[in-house]
């Protein structure tokens, strides 16, 4: 049996926003149980708060965005990729700005950060969507596929005409211990060309090479490199696993997504939600106790 958890204590961590250039703080606190993820504007006055659900998530070119139409928090993909991966299913997430930064480009920093606080188990049951029947989403050039299964399976296939890059798959099934190993550590990544595009229309304020695998027409321009061959589409995997996570609860299924980004990812998992394809699962409740758990990890 699988119980709700939270994280045990509250969780830090601050960086520039990379469409602001401002230096944002973020705090991840505990809720109880069957309280969700949600989010809030805690430099605005009343500290407005938005509870995660497809009906108010957006995907747009190259992020995640949360809104009710009032606020807004941008950047939100790799946040939640970590708190699925590491089986949050219930926190405030308090945001002193209007994105979430985007520190090194993946979600390790933030996943090092929850581990270092530990989680605090809850006396109630893991709730999750299981997919009921197979349906298929296309746009344009990308395609995402969801069959239903047992636990999360996710494959991903990217194609890029860039030496560096190319075509590169990978196949992921879905743990915590195999999110941290294979998945938490791969950054997101942009062309310089593209980057300075950006720059120069005034849409990115911020970011750095600190921030994202950095391409020119030859290769990588980080001084680290790369931190597998295939960081690429690890990448992707991570943002599906964040872009899942939108749907508020975790996903039984199994995804197979193809040339695929945000604005699919989304568009596919608001009409899961509004076309009857899941229900909501759980085993049996029990009482339970409270207990802390602490666990680190070493990179």
């Amino acid at each position: 049996m699988e119980y709700q958890r939270t994280v045990a204590e509250r969780v830090c961590f601050e960086g520039e926003g990379i469409f602001t250039g401002q230096e944002i703080r973020v705090e991840i606190c505990p809720l109880r149980e069957n309280e969700g993820i949600v989010f809030e504007r805690a430099d605005l006055p009343g500290k407005p708060r938005i509870k995660l659900s497809p009906e108010v998530v957006y995907g747009l070119d190259g992020a995640v965005l949360i809104s009710d139409g009032d606020i807004t928090i941008t950047l939100i993909e790799h946040l939640l990729s970590a708190l699925h991966g590491l089986a949050i299913d219930n926190a405030l997430i308090r945001v002193y700005g209007e994105e979430i930064p985007l520190l090194d480009g993946s979600a390790f920093p933030i996943v090092r950060k929850i581990q270092e606080k530990g989680y605090l188990y809850l006396p109630a049951l893991r709730k999750r969507y299981r997919l009921k029947r197979p349906f298929e989403m296309i746009n344009g050039v990308g395609k995402i596929q969801f069959f239903p299964a047992n636990q999360l399976k996710i494959f991903a296939k990217i194609n890029f005409d860039h030496p560096i890059i190319g075509e590169q798959s990978y196949a992921f099934t879905m743990s915590q211990i195999e999110y941290l190993r294979e998945i938490s550590f791969a950054r997101t990544f942009g062309f310089k060309t593209l980057l300075e595009e950006r720059r120069q229309k005034g849409i990115l304020k911020g970011g750095s090479l600190s921030n994202a695998i950095v391409i020119d027409e030859k290769g990588v321009l980080n001084e680290e490199g790369l931190r597998t061959p295939d960081e690429f589409v690890r990448h992707k995997i991570l943002d599906i696993i964040g872009d899942l996570y939108c749907l508020g609860k975790g996903l039984i299924a199994e995804v197979q997504a193809e040339a695929s980004g945000h604005k699919l990812h989304i568009d596919a998992i608001k009409t899961l939600y509004r076309g009857g394809y899941l229900e909501e699962v759980e085993t049996r409740a029990l009482t339970f106790f409270w207990v802390k758990m602490r666990k680190r990890v070493n990179r």
